[in-house]
């Protein structure tokens, strides 16, 4: 009797959970699935202090089989991806996309620089800023991209 329930109560809690992702309105989904969540936890509890651990346990799986829509409703996704990347990241440093502006800044060049002088810039910090020579290879990726981005056009 107990397996049923348990089994009930997963399907139950999963279908409950995908027919709020399928069917609410878009801005509306994370207060709807948050709300789900809650009444769902509730009861669970409730179950669990009754004696019904198979039960209440079948609710929190139910809960698990739409882990990730459940967890970005609450706002915790982006933190949990946040810890496998972090260890392959610490030391690295972020790069964002860069504009023509911070190009010309990084190689000092004026704005209506031509190819010429956008190549030589670049070879001359280059040379200064080379990892092979002591440089950084932060700063020589830096300087890549700000060539690549200004050549472009």
């Amino acid at each position: 009797m107990i397996l049923i329930l348990w089994i009930l109560g997963i399907v139950i809690v999963a279908l409950l959970v995908r027919l709020l992702l399928n069917r609410a309105p878009s801005n509306g989904k994370p207060f709807l699935l948050r709300a789900a969540v809650v009444v769902i936890v509730l009861v669970a509890i409730g179950l669990a202090l009754r004696g019904l651990w198979p039960v209440a346990m079948s609710l929190f799986g139910g809960l698990m089989v739409y882990g990730k829509p459940v967890l970005k409703a609450f706002g915790l996704w982006q933190t949990i991806k946040g810890f496998n990347r972090a260890d392959a990241t610490k030391n690295a440093p972020t790069t964002a996309a860069m504009d023509k502006a911070q190009a010309r800044k990084i190689l000092q060049l004026e704005d209506n620089a031509s190819a010429e002088e956008i190549i030589a810039a670049h070879k001359k910090m280059m040379a200064k800023n080379h990892p092979d020579k002591g440089g950084s290879t932060y700063l020589a990726s830096q300087i890549n991209q700000a060539k690549d981005v200004l050549l472009k056009d």
